[in-house]
């Protein structure tokens, strides 16, 4: 797996306690990131002072992936006003099972980055694994890297609003049977895997895998 993050001045939204800070769904995954790219930039009116304080984090990050013996590498984004012709370029960068860590640096890195993940989602729904925001405390929000072409039928949106409504992540089962007794009806549990399906290549809800129990969690 791929670990993509922008850096500006500090790395602590990459490491703490020297390990990588990934998504709680990815840590007890136990998923291996075997690469990384370090995406950062400077502003042209930028002193030299602060040019060497963004250096240093950069080579800060680089030793950090490195004693974790993720191979890395540090890319300066040059005219990243060129908007369409930098997502081009981030989508380059985003192979299958992508980790995207945008908190860090300038936002316009941020928001080509997501962009990309975006347009490469569209492509390939399993290519992008996480876009997520880290908070001052350390801790990882994600995002939906939602189309914004896709509409949801009414049973996506029903099926939606039953895994939202619930007070905890829920089987697949669990949904099946709320849905079966919301519209008097019964609903084979293939039928309902295949509608969640859906809503996680939309960008809504994430699988997660819990023993031989298959929870779905709500990313909106």
């Amino acid at each position: 797996m791929r670990y993509i993050v922008t850096v500006g001045e500090h790395v602590n939204h990459i490491f703490r306690a020297k390990e990588l800070i990934l998504p709680p769904r990815l840590k007890k995954a136990n998923i291996t990131v075997d690469s990384a790219v370090i995406l950062y930039s400077f502003r042209k009116d930028a002193e030299e002072e602060n040019i060497e304080k963004i250096k240093n984090f950069v080579e800060e990050a680089e030793r950090g992936f490195e004693s974790l013996d993720i191979p890395v590498i540090p890319k300066e984004v040059k005219d990243p006003y060129l908007f369409q012709e930098r997502i081009e370029e981030f989508k380059k960068l985003i192979v299958p099972k992508t980790v995207i860590n945008l908190t860090g640096g300038r936002r316009i890195l941020g928001y080509e980055l997501f962009y990309a993940a975006i347009e490469v989602s569209n492509e390939s729904p399993e290519a992008v694994e996480s876009v997520f925001y880290v908070t001052e405390d350390g801790t990882p929000i994600e995002f939906p890297v939602i189309n914004p072409q896709h509409r949801l039928t009414a049973l996506e949106k029903e099926i939606l609003e039953i895994i939202r409504s619930a007070k905890k992540p829920i089987t697949i089962t669990g949904i099946g049977d709320i849905l079966s007794e919301h519209r008097d009806t019964a609903y084979p549990l293939p039928l309902v895997s295949e509608y969640v399906s859906r809503l996680e290549k939309k960008g809504y809800v994430k699988k997660e895998a819990k023993g031989r129990r298959r929870l779905v969690i709500p990313l909106l």
